[in-house]
């Protein structure tokens, strides 16, 4: 995980995946969609994928890794 080892990554997660569960919260009250508790997402936060899942039930969020984006060669 490189949350820890890259400066700022850990603020930048956490308000990325904290926008996300807002949303779908609010995608929820309005009846429009259901995320399942288990189903792995990922985000991009700057040159790092992130997964986490999200619990509407508790409105929580969990982060389950970092790992930095593999950039394709031309």
């Amino acid at each position: 995980m490189q949350l820890r080892r890259t400066v700022g990554l850990r603020a930048r997660t956490k308000r990325a995946v904290l926008e996300v569960l807002e949303a779908a919260l609010e995608i929820g009250r309005l009846g429009m969609g259901h995320v399942h508790k288990d189903a792995p997402l990922i985000i991009r936060v700057g040159a790092h994928l992130v997964t986490y899942s999200l619990d509407l039930e508790s409105e929580s969020a969990t982060i389950s890794g970092a790992e930095p984006v593999r950039e394709a060669s031309a």
